[in-house]
């Protein structure tokens, strides 16, 4: 809500009257908005403003509080849980942060600008880069950007000998978390004319029929799950088949326009090799 303030309702009773409020944050921080809820292993993440609010389960009451950005406009948009570690992002902000679940210390941050600066030209960003949208899946981190560009980032677990650590010396977790090997961040070719909106995993049941190799037979129809990862946002581009002086027209001309061009979306199989498949 809008005031700082949680509101928590028994799912088993059905009754959406049935509900308390949690008061989120000390009487001398005005009051912001909660912008994003996350369940995180056995308790919930709530962002309001710059602030980190981690909820015990099942009692919903607040256990820690934790500044993590003291800018005037910060405010937490995303935060994503990945193993011990939760990755988040501010508004208005390019840089990625990994949280220790425990201690929400920093571990890691991940600056967009760097991982697309080798890029920056031949793409045609001409604005200031902002993280738009996070996921992660697969052990990939994917990260969506105000531009338009997605990245994936592989996550590894690492030992804290051989990791560099943003606060010295590294919290004790008793799992180590994933970390991005952001030396091997991977730009797509296709991207969005306009920020990307959301970045999310979807599922489908796909029949097929199966081979028998021994027999030469046809075999039994069998369901399979087959998943995709699903981009939106305004417009779209494919990256190799323009210059960076087409691109940068086409970003102006949509600023000018007001973003009027439909929303689109990509597909990415990723049962298998990624591969855009619409």
């Amino acid at each position: 809500v809008l005031n700082s303030e949680a509101v928590v309702s028994t799912q088993s009773t059905g009754d959406v009257k049935n509900y308390r409020v949690v008061l989120l944050g000390f009487t001398s921080i005005l009051a912001m908005p909660v912008s994003v809820i996350t369940p995180v292993q056995n308790s919930v993440w709530l962002g309001y403003g710059g602030n980190i609010a981690v909820l015990s389960l099942p009692e919903m009451n607040v256990k820690e509080e934790h500044l993590f950005d003291e800018g005037e406009r910060a405010l937490v948009t995303h935060m994503v849980p990945v193993g011990h570690g939760v990755w988040v992002a501010c508004r208005f902000n390019c840089i990625l942060t990994l949280l220790d679940t425990k201690t929400l210390q920093p571990l890691q941050q991940v600056n967009m600008e760097e991982v697309l600066k080798p890029v920056s030209q031949s793409y045609g960003f001409t604005t200031i880069i902002r993280i738009s949208a996070v996921l992660c899946y697969n052990n990939l981190l994917w990260v969506g950007t105000s531009q338009g560009a997605l990245v994936t980032i592989p996550l590894k677990s690492l030992s804290p000998s051989n990791t560099a650590y943003v606060t010295e010396p590294p919290p004790t977790t008793e799992t180590t978390p994933m970390f991005a090997m952001r030396g091997e961040a991977r730009i797509s070719l296709h991207g969005h004319q306009g920020a990307v909106r959301y970045i999310l995993v979807a599922r489908y049941k796909n029949e097929k029929k199966h081979f028998n190799t021994a027999t030469g037979d046809a075999g039994k129809r069998r369901n399979e799950c087959t998943k995709i990862v699903l981009s939106g946002g305004e417009g779209y581009i494919s990256y190799r088949d323009m210059d960076a002086g087409t691109l940068s027209t086409i970003r102006r001309g949509r600023i000018i326009r007001g973003f009027t061009d439909h929303c689109h979306m990509i597909a990415w199989d990723v049962s298998g090799p990624s591969t855009v498949v619409s």
